[in-house]
């Protein structure tokens, strides 16, 4: 479903009118102060939407970046990782949590000899972990998407 909420409030306005406006929903509340993530999970999230916000203006509501309680380090981003280098990482780094597309579970899981800590974006939506590593994300998706992430985060929006 792709909506905004000033869509919703325009419906009901439309269905109910002014004399019913109770049943009109109120402008939601912007919170955004995050108690989940540290500011460094937050600056790289925010950096993702601003340039998401750029190349699809109306799709989704703008709001102000989220702020964060903790100080945090900034996920690093590394490209073209040895195998071995993320069994080292699964070995050194205690409950560290790797995550992949649906479909690489299981050779993700045969790469780093079983570790059981591997999971699908779909598994692993809404869970919480300390430490996470994100696998490929982009190599795995279908070609035509990985050239429109590829230019979204190049800056190459038209």
């Amino acid at each position: 479903a792709d909506f905004q909420f000033k869509d919703i409030r325009t419906v009901a306005y439309h269905l109910f009118g002014e004399e019913r406006r109770d049943l009109i929903p109120s402008k939601p509340k912007k919170v955004n102060l995050n108690f989940r993530s540290h500011s460094g999970i937050l600056h790289v999230a925010s950096a993702v939407l601003e340039c998401l916000f750029s190349a699809f203006p109306h799709s989704v509501d703008q709001m102000i970046s989220d702020q964060a309680l903790f100080q945090g380090p900034r996920p690093s981003l590394l490209y073209k990782v040895r195998a071995e280098s993320l069994y080292e990482v699964s070995q050194k780094v205690e409950g560290v949590v790797f995550i992949t597309h649906d479909d690489n579970v299981s050779c993700l899981r045969r790469l780093l000899q079983q570790y059981p800590l591997v999971f699908g974006i779909r598994e692993a939506k809404g869970l919480e972990f300390q430490s996470v590593v994100i696998v490929d994300f982009f190599g795995g998706l279908p070609k035509m998407y990985q050239k429109a992430w590829r230019d979204l985060l190049l800056g190459r929006t038209n």
